[in-house]
C-alpha cells in the first residue's frame, strides 16, 4: 500500500469510526437520560455498581484480543481465518469458564462486593452477554486489522439504538412502576444490544472472503503470539476495570464516613457515573476511535522501519485531537452544568463538574497515546502506566472523599489526577520511544485562541436569550451552536484552513 493510501486508510477509518462513535454517543446520552428517568438516582446507582463488574468480566476475557488480531493482521504475520480460528479458541477457553462464576457464584459475589444479596438477579442477568462480546472481539479485530470499519462502525451504533428503542417503548408504554426491580430490566437490556452487535459482524464476515493461501505462524505458534499482544492490553484494561469495581464499593463508603446516608452516598455515585461522567467523556468518540486506528497503522509503519511517516501519523493525530477537544472543554466549562441539568436534573455542583471537565481534557489525549504505544508493540506500558495513575486515585479518593461536608469534590480531584498522570506517563514513553517532536505551541496555541472568546460570547448570548424569556431548551441548544460558530470563526481568524480540521 502507498503511502497516501495508508494516509488516506488511517483517516477515513477513523472517520467512520468517529462518526459512528458521535451516533452511538449519542444515543449513549439518551439512552442515559431514559435510564436515569427509569431507575431514578438510587436505581441508577445500583446499575452503575454492578456495571463495573460486567466490563471487568469483559475485559478479562477478550479486552485484548482485537489489538492482537488486528495488529497481526496488519503485519501479515498470519493467515486470517486460521488467525480468527486461535483467537475465538483462547476466548472461548476463558469466557465460558467466567460464565459458570458468574452464575454460580453471583450471590456470594453479591454480598463481598456490594453487602447486597439482592443484587444477584442483575450478575445472572449478565452471563449471556458475555458468550456474545467473546466472538465480537474476534471479528472486530478482524475488521480493524483490515482498516475496514464500516461493520465494527454499524455495530456499534446499533447495539446503542435498540437499547434505547427497548428503554424508550417500556419507559412510555409501561413506566417504572410496573416493574418490581427496574434495575433488572436495564441490566437485561445489556445482552440484548451485545447479541445485535454480534449479528451484524458475523454478516460482515460472512460477506467477506478469507483466505488461507498466505504465508503465517502454524496455529500453534500463533498461541503465544496472540498472548504475548493480548495479555499486557487485557490487564491494562482490567485494571480500569477492577478500578471500577473497587471505586464501586469504596466511594458510596467513604462518603458515609463524611457524614453522608447510604442511600444519599449511592445516589451521589449514580450523579457521578452515570450523568457527570458521561457529559464528559463523550469527546473521547474521536480518540477512541483515533486510538483503534492507530494501532494497526503505526504497527505498518514500524514493521517496515517507516519511522518518519510514523512521527508524522502521531503528530497529526495530537493535532486532530486537539482541534476537537479544546474547544469541547472550553463548551463544558461554559454550558456544561446547564446541559447537565437539561439531559438528568443532576444539579451537580461546580465544584465537582469542573474538576472532572480538567481531568477529561487529558483523558482525551491518553487515550490517543496509548494507541500509538500499543501501535508500537508496547501494549505493557500503558498497563504500568494506568496501574501508578489508579494506585494515586485510590489513595486520593480514600483520603478525600471521607471529608465531612467535602467528599464529592475530593471525589472529582482524585478521578481528574489519575485522568491527567496516566496521560503525561503515556506521553514521556511516546516521546522516548518514537523521538517525535510534537509541536505543542502551534498544536494547542490556535485551537486555544479560536475557543477563548466561547468564554466571553456565549454568557452574553445567554443573557439575552433570558432577558427576551427564551425557552430553557431552545436557550441551550443555540448557545452550543453560538459557540460552535465561535470557534470556526477563530479557527478561521487564526489562519486555520477549515478544510484541514475536516
Amino acid at each position: 500500500m502507498q503511502p497516501r493510501a495508508r494516509k488516506t486508510s488511517l483517516w477515513w477509518g477513523t472517520l467512520t469510526l468517529t462518526s459512528a462513535a458521535l451516533i452511538s454517543r449519542g444515543l449513549g446520552l439518551i439512552y442515559r437520560i431514559l435510564l436515569a428517568r427509569f431507575l431514578g438516582s438510587e436505581g441508577l446507582g445500583l446499575f452503575q455498581m454492578v456495571f463495573p463488574f460486567y466490563v471487568t468480566l469483559v475485559t478479562l476475557a477478550v479486552a485484548g484480543t482485537p489489538v492482537a488480531v488486528s495488529q497481526m493482521l496488519a503485519e501479515g504475520k498470519a493467515p486470517a481465518r486460521r488467525l480468527l480460528r486461535v483467537a475465538t479458541l483462547i476466548v472461548l477457553t476463558i469466557t465460558l469458564p467466567l460464565m459458570v462464576l458468574t452464575v454460580v457464584g453471583a450471590r456470594p459475589l453479591a454480598h463481598v462486593l456490594y453487602h447486597d444479596r439482592t443484587l444477584a438477579p442483575l450478575l445472572w442477568a449478565l452471563a449471556p452477554a458475555l458468550l456474545a462480546v467473546a466472538f465480537s472481539s474476534v471479528l472486530r479485530g478482524y475488521f480493524i486489522g483490515r482498516q475496514e470499519m464500516e461493520y465494527p462502525a454499524m455495530a456499534q451504533v446499533a447495539e446503542q439504538l435498540v437499547r434505547v428503542a427497548i428503554l424508550f417503548t417500556l419507559l412510555n408504554l409501561a413506566g417504572r412502576l410496573m416493574f418490581a426491580n427496574p434495575p433488572l430490566v436495564a441490566v437485561l437490556l445489556i445482552p440484548v444490544g451485545e447479541g445485535v452487535s454480534l449479528g451484524i459482524l458475523y454478516v460482515g464476515y460472512r460477506r467477506a472472503r478469507l483466505s488461507d493461501s498466505a504465508q503465517g505462524r502454524g496455529g500453534s505458534a500463533l498461541v503465544p503470539a496472540i498472548l504475548r499482544l493480548s495479555i499486557p492490553v487485557t490487564l491494562s484494561r482490567l485494571l480500569g476495570s477492577l478500578i471500577g469495581v473497587v471505586e464501586a464499593a469504596l466511594i458510596p463508603l467513604r462518603l458515609e464516613l463524611s457524614g453522608m446516608s447510604r442511600a444519599a452516598a449511592v445516589s451521589y455515585f449514580g450523579q457521578l457515573t452515570g450523568m457527570a461522567l458521561p457529559l464528559i467523556l463523550f469527546p473521547t468518540a474521536l480518540t477512541v476511535s483515533l486510538s483503534t486506528n492507530l494501532i494497526p497503522v503505526i504497527a505498518e509503519a514500524t514493521s517496515h522501519a517507516q519511522h518518519d511517516k510514523a512521527r508524522r501519523d502521531i503528530v497529526d493525530s495530537v493535532r486532530a485531537t486537539a482541534l476537537l477537544t479544546v474547544p469541547v472543554t472550553f463548551v463544558l466549562l461554559t454550558l456544561g452544568l446547564p446541559l447537565d441539568d437539561l439531559f438528568f436534573h443532576a444539579h451537580i455542583p461546580a465544584t465537582v463538574f469542573i474538576p472532572l471537565v480538567i481531568g477529561g481534557f487529558f483523558l482525551y489525549f491518553d487515550i490517543a497515546f496509548a494507541g500509538i504505544l500499543r501501535g508500537l508493540g508496547r501494549t505493557d506500558l500503558p498497563l504500568w502506566n494506568d496501574l501508578l495513575a489508579s494506585l494515586v486515585e485510590i489513595a486520593l479518593i480514600w483520603g478525600l472523599a471521607s471529608r465531612p461536608g467535602r467528599g464529592p469534590e475530593g471525589i472529582a480531584i482524585a478521578v481528574s489526577v489519575g485522568f491527567a498522570l496516566s496521560a503525561l506517563l503515556n506521553l514521556y514513553y511516546v516521546v522516548r520511544l518514537t523521538r517525535v517532536k510534537i509541536p505543542w505551541g502551534r498544536v494547542l496555541g490556535k485551537p486555544v485562541v479560536a475557543s477563548l472568546p466561547i468564554w466571553l460570547i456565549t454568557p452574553l448570548w445567554q443573557r439575552w436569550l433570558h432577558a427576551q424569556h427564551v425557552d430553557h431548551l431552545l436557550t441551550i441548544v443555540t448557545s452550543v451552536l453560538v459557540a460552535a460558530a465561535v470557534y470556526f470563526a477563530g479557527l478561521s481568524a487564526t489562519g486555520t484552513r477549515l478544510s484541514r480540521l475536516l
